[in-house]
């Protein structure tokens, strides 16, 4: 499994130009693991955006649930 950091330099380094083999050398990944980030991106991108019917999830509220003493 390849870290975070890792798929964001592979991204990066992508984006400036950088050659698959030589990113694969650099970071010290396979380069059909540098190909996979690179394929994953690209089909994220073209995804559908979601609903914009979904509601937002509810703001916190740091107000009890009850009034009074607990029993």
């Amino acid at each position: 499994m390849v870290s975070k950091h890792k798929i964001e330099m592979v991204l990066t380094w992508y984006k400036r130009g950088y050659d698959v083999q030589l990113i694969a050398h650099r970071l010290g990944l396979d380069p059909r693991a540098v190909q996979d980030i690179l394929r994953q991106a690209a089909q994220a991108a073209t995804r559908p955006e979601p609903p914009a019917g979904k509601p937002e999830p509810p703001e916190f509220s740091d107000r009890p649930l009850w009034e009074g003493e607990r029993p």
